[in-house]
């Protein structure tokens, strides 16, 4: 018999569990779509000290894993957000039997990842410029470095994270201008979208200024209302 993504999430005898570091990085979206989703879950953090002892024990080396309650394991956070997604008892998430909106959220899904695979060279060239033909970083002289960082990234501010931000600016129009990407209803493109944009403004980058996204009060009102949706607001205060 075919089961639901609800039954997958919370049947098998055991409860679900997501295991991940204790930051936000990519977990962060799966953690809050199953929050509105009303699916309980065990969040558990491994320890950095831990990491390179429990890399090798995981199915493609990298984090986060999620295990079902039946014990089947699931890898890859976008496949835990949609299947979070559509165990949603509101059936608005990652509507099911709406072929129309699933694409648009898929649409909206990729312009986020587009915008990540913007932003992930700027991010790593301060963490592994080895990657991108510069010396590793303990071999790489500091000033060099850093000037390098900072070029890098002022760029992206200048020219990539404007076009993405004039992109959201635009569906968030199309919607209506004061609810959410796609309409009414809170997504998880909304959820994954908020993610990613929000990092942007936490001014935990080096050369990236909390107050980047200022010109952009479209999207700034917009990350506001995924905050003050009231699942949303009840899994961050859980947190706090």
């Amino acid at each position: 018999m075919t089961q639901s993504a609800r039954d997958l999430l919370t049947s098998g005898g055991g409860k679900l569990q997501l295991h991940y570091f204790s930051i936000e990085g990519v977990a962060e979206q799966v953690r809050i779509a199953l929050s509105v989703a009303g699916i309980p879950f065990d969040d558990i953090h491994v320890p950095f000290s831990e990491w390179p002892t429990k890399k090798p024990t995981t199915k493609y080396g990298q984090l986060p894993e999620m295990i079902l309650p039946n014990g089947q394991l699931i890898t890859e956070s976008m496949a835990m957000l949609r299947l979070a997604g559509e165990a949603d008892s509101d059936g608005k998430l990652y509507p099911a039997s709406d072929v129309g909106m699933r694409l648009k959220i898929e649409e909206a899904l990729g312009l986020t990842a587009d915008l990540s695979r913007a932003w992930r060279p700027a991010l790593l060239i301060g963490m592994r410029p080895e990657k991108f033909g510069y010396p590793k970083k303990d071999d790489w002289a500091k000033d060099e470095m850093q000037a390098t960082v900072k070029k890098v990234r002022e760029e992206f501010l200048a020219e990539e994270l404007p076009k993405f931000l004039g992109f959201y600016a635009g569906l968030i129009k199309e919607a209506g201008g004061n609810a959410f990407l796609l309409g009414e209803d809170l997504t998880i493109a909304d959820i994954a979208a908020y993610q990613v944009i929000n990092y942007f403004r936490k001014g935990i980058a080096d050369h990236v200024p909390a107050d980047c996204l200022d010109s952009y009060p479209e999207v700034v009102a917009f990350l506001k209302r995924v905050e003050e949706h009231p699942k949303v607001a009840a899994y961050k205060a859980s947190k706090a």
